[in-house]
This record gives structure tokens, sequence and C-alpha cells, in this order.
């Protein structure tokens, strides 16, 4: 069994730093082990440090301070920072400024792209959250860099409303807001749906894996995960999905496309193997989907290339 802290240290040392961040966040959620999340926070705080996100970074380190106060390597990299920070004031304050702006554009734009949705004004939002995925390369990122945001009374906009009256940005301080959970995930499932749209499958499912790993308790995000898999013909990643899901779809999935889909990967993945467990779960699907919709004819087509000419209603 693989330990939590091993692969993200793995990830970590591999270079792949966004899904290492990702990782030790969801460390940070599943242990109340103190040693573990001294290490789980020092390593974001490190990373961050590497990325130049020095007031994240400093969140972090200081967290793992207070978790674990007698670590020589925490406490000499929190009086490293603060060294930095002492002797570069006047450029870390500008720093500051201009990252806070910054941040306030992204809620802007992630804010302005759902209402423009909402408008069926799709053709607009598309660019405007899309660009946010180039900021944030995954939901954790954008989790802790869209936090305690300072944004004054007169840089209240319209756009900024909307996000508070759905409790999707909440207010942490004075002047400070932190984006919720809830809000990234609307983010996430929004885009993923704008992807599909322009069949951007692969793209898709990156979106629909981080609103469901914002909210594991939306079951549906999988299944849609699996739908884009097979029309962007990933059977591999597709079937592998499939084995982990349970047989019971939720509600939300359209379960034409879903059964549809299921049929297709393991047709895919039974050409590959000639294995009859697959052959089995064809038909099955097929079956499935005419009972549903007997004029879906590529499925009919497909059930018949495995059953023979007869239709499937006179077996």
């Amino acid at each position: 069994m693989s330990d939590p802290i091993t692969d993200a240290q793995a990830l970590e040392t591999e270079g792949k730093l966004a899904e290492a961040i990702q990782a030790y966040d969801s460390i940070l959620s599943t242990t109340d082990e103190t040693s573990t999340l001294a290490l789980a926070n020092f390593r974001l705080g490190t990373i961050y440090r590497t990325w130049r996100e020095l007031f994240t970074a400093q969140r972090f380190l200081t967290k793992a301070h207070q978790l674990s106060p007698s670590d020589t390597g925490i406490r000499d990299a929190i009086a490293e920072l603060n060294l930095h920070f002492s002797e570069n004031r006047d450029a870390i304050a500008e720093e500051m400024s201009r990252k806070n702006s910054d941040q306030i554009v992204s809620l802007f734009r992630i804010a302005t792209g759902i209402k423009l949705i909402t408008m069926d004004k799709a053709v607009q939002a598309y660019p405007l959250l899309k660009s946010r995925t180039k900021i944030f390369p995954n939901a954790a990122v954008a989790k802790h860099l869209l936090t305690n945001i300072q944004i004054t009374e007169e840089e209240r906009n319209s756009a900024i409303d909307f996000l508070l009256e759905r409790d999707w940005l909440v207010k942490t301080d004075v002047s400070l807001y932190t984006i919720g959970k809830s809000g990234l995930s609307a983010f996430y499932t929004e885009l993923a749906q704008l992807h599909v749209a322009n069949a951007a499958y692969s793209e898709a499912v990156a979106c629909y894996e981080q609103a469901y790993w914002l909210d594991p308790s939306q079951h549906h995000l999988r299944y849609q995960q699996l739908i884009c898999h097979t029309e962007a013909e990933a059977w591999d990643a597709a079937v592998g999905m499939l084995e982990q899901l349970p047989t019971e779809v939720p509600e939300d999935v359209d379960l034409v496309v879903y059964h549809t889909a299921v049929a297709q990967s393991y047709h895919h993945a039974y050409q590959t193997t000639q294995d009859e467990n697959a052959k089995q779960k064809v038909i099955e699907a097929c079956e499935t989907v005419l009972r549903l919709d007997k004029k879906a004819k590529e499925i009919s087509k497909l059930l018949a290339s495995y059953q023979g000419k007869r239709s499937w209603w006179r077996r």
C-alpha cells in the first residue's frame, strides 16, 4: 500500500510540482498526525518559495512551525524568508500589491465567465474561464493563491458581489476574502462543460477531475469524465475508470450517453484482448442503450456485429 507523503515527495522530486501541491493538500485534509501535517505544510511552503509565491509560502511555513516548533529545517526556512522580506521591503510591498491585483482580476474573470453562461453567452465565457487554467494549474493551487485577497469597498463590483451572493467567495477578515471550495467547483464544472461544447475532451477530463477532487460527493462528475475519455478515444483510460465506477449511475448522468460510452469502451477493449468478459459487457451495454432508445442506430449495428443479423428485440 502506497504512502501518501512518499507519493507526494516522489512527485516533487520528479519536478511535478503542481501535482505535488495537490497531493500535499490532500494529506492536510486526510490525516491528523502532527509530524505528517508539519512535513506537508513545510513542503508546500518550500514549493511556493521556489515559485516566488512568497506570501503563500510564508503561510504554510508558519503553520509548519506551529506544528513542529523544534524542527530546525522549518525554523531556518522561515528565518531566511523573513530576512528576504526585511531586506527588500519596498520590492515586497510592490509585489504584494501586484499579486493582490492579479488575484482580483482572476476572481473577476471567473465570476464574469460564469455569469455570461447564465446569460447564454458561452462563446464569450469560454476564453475568460479557460485563461485561468494557465494561471492555476489545478484546484489546489487556485485554492492556495486565491486566499486572503484584499478587496476594498471601492474595489468591490458586481462580479465580486456575484460570488459573495452564492457563498463562492468568503469574507475572512476586514477587507480580506478567500475563494470557497464551492466557488472553485462551480468554476471547474462550468469550464468542463464549455470544453465539451468545444470538443476539447481531454481538457474537460482534467476539469471534471479537479471538480471531483474539490467535492468527492459529486459522483456524477466521474461518469462525465468517463464519457469525455470515450469522446477523446482514450479507451484504456475509459476502461480503467469503468472498473472503478459503481454500476448504479447517478441521476445527473444521461443514461443513453453513458451506456453508449460503456459499449464503445469495452468494444475497443475486446478488439485488443478478445476477452469474453469484455464482449459480454459490450452486449449488456448495447442492450441497455436500446431499451432506452430504440433509434440508436450505431449501437444497434454494434450489437448486431456481436450477435449476428437478428434484431435485438427479436431474440
